[in-house]
């Protein structure tokens, strides 16, 4: 009587070779990070990404859901380096605060302002950008502001501080030939924020 061999069920959990290294968070928004700095937002995609990272696509996906939850995760993470300082007591110095260090977490990475403001509606929140979010209604309610008030001024501060990062990258290297001069949109983030707070005031004395 031959012998029946038995096949070994197959192990659970395991990767396919092919799919790659592991892959955790900390790797995957390491790479995201430095390619969004060389190449700028647009050109991430999931393909390259894994590409990058040398993975199998799919293994992304067990950290994104999409490229628009991917970019989301980036964006988010340009602020985690740069949360304002939020100690001071007046609302006028922690709104500052946030606008100068929303502009200078992404005036480094090509396109994340514009992802930002273009998908606004879309309500994209992660733990950084909510901590953030956060700060501005703090400061909005402080100053006086009513929730609708407080709302239509974080479209208008959005529109101040990512508008100017918007403006700032679009100029090239060179200075000939500007239709506005790259010194006149830096100083002009301090007056447009100068303005935003002027109005706030007028709204609540209205």
């Amino acid at each position: 009587m031959k012998s029946v061999k038995k096949i070994a069920p197959a192990r659970r959990g395991r990767r396919p070779q092919a799919e790659g290294p592991a892959l955790d968070r900390t790797r995957l928004v390491q790479v995201l990070l430095d390619m969004a700095r060389r190449s700028g937002i647009e050109a991430l995609n999931i393909r390259p990404v894994a590409q990058a990272l040398n993975v199998s696509p799919r293994l992304i996906y067990h950290h994104v859901s999409s490229k628009e939850e991917m970019l989301a995760l980036l964006t988010d993470e340009m602020l985690r380096g740069r949360m304002p300082d939020l100690s001071p007591v007046d609302w006028e110095s922690r709104l500052r605060n946030v606008a100068e260090a929303v502009q200078l977490a992404y005036r480094d990475y090509p396109g994340s302002a514009s992802f930002i403001l273009s998908r606004s509606a879309n309500r994209l929140e992660q733990p950084n950008a909510l901590r953030i979010r956060q700060a501005i209604f703090d400061a909005f309610a402080q100053a006086g502001l009513d929730q609708d008030q407080q709302e239509e001024f974080l479209i208008l501060f959005s529109v101040v501080v990512l508008g100017n990062v918007v403006v700032a990258e679009s100029l090239p290297r060179q200075e000939q030939d500007l239709a506005m001069a790259r010194g006149k949109v830096e100083s002009a983030f301090t007056r447009s924020t100068d303005m935003l707070i002027r109005a706030i005031r007028a709204a609540v004395q209205a």
